[in-house]
């Protein structure tokens, strides 16, 4: 499977690589860290750098059974992994590629059963959308329209709308990946408002878009690309229109927040 931006359909540039392999059984395990090693090469020669934070088939945590993920999703749930909650955001997205998808639905579902009536989990992990908040910091210099510092796009605003929308899709089972398309099966349901719906789609779609542009401009300059942009720079167009996106940021947050009683945490 792909995991992150691939899984969901919103990559633009190639990044480095995110996957990780599912097995029915326990395979001979060198042979399988063999394979594992083989195809990160192969990744490796075609332009994918590999993962930072590991999250790729040689990394053993990332290529397991049915059981051993089982166990291992105990760990991401019950708090006894630290990370658990970034963990299971990363697999929440993952996509199959190759192989018997039926291994992940199996997992998909597993999941959702152990994660019935457990509010206080989805509350803690929807909160990370606050991680990155400066209290409207970012929002209100660009009304001012006096400080010129970068604007991290993705702790700004991209993660925040794809996060949570990320929790709703968990809390009311939908299997969709694409955050679009996650929007849309939630306002069908009747999960989300479709106003808000619309406006959080429509901003997700500028701020990916701007993120692109500013990324190969970057790129045509020989820099390595990045998700800063700097407001000064942009036409008054496209500063009025991140202006209203960091709106609908704001808003779909405050929305979060009454809706997860994140105040009480």
């Amino acid at each position: 499977v792909v995991l992150g931006s691939e899984g969901r359909g919103e990559q633009l540039l190639k990044t480095d690589q995110d996957n990780a392999l599912l097995a029915r059984d326990d395979p001979p395990p060198a042979a399988l860290e063999e394979a594992a090693q083989r195809f990160h090469d192969a990744l490796a020669r075609i332009g994918y750098p590999p993962c930072p934070g590991g999250v790729m088939v040689t990394n053993p945590a990332w290529r397991q059974s049915l059981a051993g993920y089982r166990a291992t999703m105990r760990g991401w749930i019950d708090g006894s992994d630290r990370e658990g909650p970034m963990h299971l955001a990363i697999f929440l997205d993952a996509a199959p590629v190759a192989g018997d998808a039926r291994l992940l639905d199996e997992l998909r579902a597993r999941l959702e059963a152990a994660l019935r009536a457990l509010d206080a989990f989805l509350a803690r992990f929807v909160a990370a959308v606050e991680q990155f908040d400066e209290g409207g910091g970012w929002w209100t210099r660009l009304i001012a329209r006096r400080d010129d510092a970068p604007l991290d796009l993705k702790k700004a605003a991209i993660f925040p709308i794809v996060h949570g929308v990320r929790a709703l899709a968990l809390q009311y089972r939908v299997r969709a990946l694409g955050t679009a398309q996650r929007v849309d099966a939630l306002v069908a349901a009747g999960r989300l408002d479709a106003a808000l719906g619309r406006d959080v789609v429509d901003a997700l779609h500028f701020l990916l878009q701007l993120r692109l542009d500013v990324q190969l401009r970057e790129h045509a300059l020989g820099h390595a690309p990045t998700n800063e942009v700097q407001p000064g720079r942009l036409g008054t167009l496209e500063r009025d229109r991140l202006h209203d996106c960091l709106g609908i940021v704001r808003r779909f947050r405050a929305f979060l927040r009454q809706h997860y009683r994140l105040s009480s945490l």
